[in-house]
């Protein structure tokens, strides 16, 4: 019966060891083979606006980033974004969709913790964005070239350094 239990603790120990490993413990930076980045209606978190995946990568490169107000790594990546957009905003577009099952969610990070951010928050059809970019895990980084395809991505939260070293690659 000891035994019995032994393996039950066991099993049970290993079934959440991955949970004790940060999200972004290794980062995960693939680049793409010239896939064309999927375009979704958006509209901005702040004003309303309503513009396109395709819209925002048109005639320049294009920072995507998939995030949700419950996610800690999607939350504590934000201020290093927002410094990216500060240094790289007149030769980079950036866009920060949210992809929570509530746009009131996203709204309210925006107007509370994300008040003093400068970065362009979005929604769209959570859904079918999550669809479209095959979406399992977030956050999740793309570098869209202008013309619409997406040349880099990254899976999990990035500290400002290699924030800066993903988005200079693509420039």
């Amino acid at each position: 019966m000891k035994k019995f239990y032994f393996a039950m603790a066991m099993a049970s120990a290993l079934t959440f060891i991955p949970a004790a490993i940060p999200f972004d413990s290794s980062p995960g930076v693939t680049v793409a083979e010239a896939a064309a980045a999927p375009d979704a209606d958006l509209t901005n978190l702040r004003d309303d606006s309503a513009t396109s995946i395709a819209a925002l990568s048109a005639d320049k490169p294009l920072f995507l980033n998939f995030w949700a107000s419950w996610c800690p790594p999607c939350v504590g990546e934000m201020p290093h974004i927002d410094a990216m957009y500060q240094k790289y905003g007149d030769r980079v577009n950036f866009a920060a969709v949210s992809i929570d099952g509530s746009t009131d969610d996203a709204k309210s990070f925006t107007q509370g913790r994300g008040a003093d951010l400068q970065l362009p928050f979005y929604y769209g059809d959570e859904m079918a964005i999550s669809q479209a970019y095959h979406i399992d895990a977030i956050p999740i980084s793309m570098m869209i070239a202008p013309g619409g395809e997406i040349i880099a991505q990254h899976l999990g939260g990035m500290t400002e350094e290699e924030l800066d070293a993903f988005i200079s690659a693509a420039l």
